[in-house]
């Protein structure tokens, strides 16, 4: 009797590390890759032709939020499990995910047989939080991501509508500085977009 593979997408914008984790992953006996997508639109649209057992979704991609996603997939496709494998160790971040319900959630960093046992464990209905994000969990508090004063005025005026040039005018900065601000924000909040920020921070009443 051929042994069962647990059948996986992976939706992250890079491909070269698509292309990596799938032919690490394909070594398994137990899990294998059938498709990979570096958008969201992309997995979306294969999600209603064919329904793997395991997503392994990025937070971070560049047409969508992730978490928004993952809201999408559990109320269309409760029975497919939602890995998280992303960069971002900030504690909001991780808790935000964890709260759209994601079964686990894993850092990049981590080795290909811990990424395999994951795969493994959320398959079989279990939560998988590897124990670097646990620690970070552990550690963490409501008001995670600290802002400093110069970031939260960028973030305020960002959320304004202010172009760099005139948030770079108004604080006295130069726009290279004012660039660099607003990519620090983005990674701290887990978004690409400066759009899926604004979003955010209304959404969540952080200002």
């Amino acid at each position: 009797m051929k042994k069962y593979r647990i059948d996986v997408f992976i939706a992250d914008d890079h491909t070269m590390l698509n292309e990596g984790l799938t032919e690490a992953i394909n070594r398994s006996e137990t899990v294998y890759v059938s498709r990979t997508f570096t958008t969201l639109a992309k997995c979306k649209a294969a999600l209603l032709e064919h329904h793997p057992d395991v997503l392994l979704l990025d937070i971070s991609m560049p047409d969508g939020d992730g978490t928004v996603f993952c809201k999408w997939v559990q109320e269309k496709y409760p029975k497919i499990k939602i890995l998280a494998l992303t960069i971002h160790d900030e504690y909001a971040v991780i808790q935000r995910l964890l709260d759209s319900g994601v079964n686990g959630y894993i850092l990049k960093s981590s080795p290909i047989d811990e990424l395999l046992c994951a795969i493994v464990a959320v398959y079989q209905g279990k939560q998988y939080i590897s124990a670097e994000v646990e620690e970070i969990i552990r550690q963490g508090s409501a008001s995670a991501v600290i802002l400093t004063p110069v970031e939260r005025n960028v973030l305020q005026l960002i959320c304004e509508g202010q172009a760099n040039s005139e948030i770079a005018e108004h604080l006295n900065l130069s726009i290279e500085t004012v660039n660099w601000y607003r990519k620090r924000l983005l990674a701290k909040y887990g978004v690409k977009k400066t759009v899926q920020l604004v979003s955010l921070v209304l959404k969540e009443g952080i200002l």
